[in-house]
C-alpha cells in the first residue's frame, strides 16, 4: 500500500459540509465520491453500490460502514469491502484526510492532474 505522505491530495470540500453521521455526494477525477462523516473520521469512497450500480449517498452510516439506500448493503469504509449476500465486489476508496477546515481526496496515482 502506497503512504499517504507520497500522494497528491486535493481540497474537496469544507468538513462543515459534511455534518458528523452523514454524507455527500462530490464530482472529483471525472468521477462521482461520496465523501462520509462518521465517528469523526471522514472516508472517500466511490457513489455507487456494486449491487445494482445505484447511488450510495444518503446511505445510513454506523461506525465504519455505510448502507445503500437501496438494498441495504453494506460497505466497509475503510476497505470498501461488502458484507453479506447481494455482493462480493468491493467499492473503490481514496485516502482522505483533515487539513485545517478542509476535507482534502488523495488524486489516484495514474491522474494527469
Amino acid at each position: 500500500m502506497e503512504s499517504t505522505t507520497s500522494l497528491k491530495f486535493l481540497d474537496a470540500l469544507n468538513i462543515s459540509e459534511v455534518p458528523e453521521g452523514s454524507n455527500k455526494a462530490i464530482t472529483l477525477f471525472g468521477q462521482s465520491l461520496l465523501v462520509c462523516h462518521s465517528g469523526g473520521v471522514f472516508y472517500t469512497v466511490a457513489n455507487r453500490c456494486s449491487h445494482q450500480q445505484q447511488p450510495l449517498e444518503g446511505g445510513r452510516l454506523r461506525g465504519s460502514f455505510l448502507f445503500c439506500p437501496l438494498h441495504g448493503v453494506r460497505f466497509d469504509l475503510r476497505s470498501g469491502m461488502p458484507t453479506g449476500t447481494l455482493t462480493r465486489t468491493p467499492i473503490k476508496t481514496w485516502p482522505t484526510r483533515v487539513e485545517g477546515e478542509c476535507v482534502q481526496i488523495a488524486e489516484p496515482p495514474d491522474s494527469d492532474e
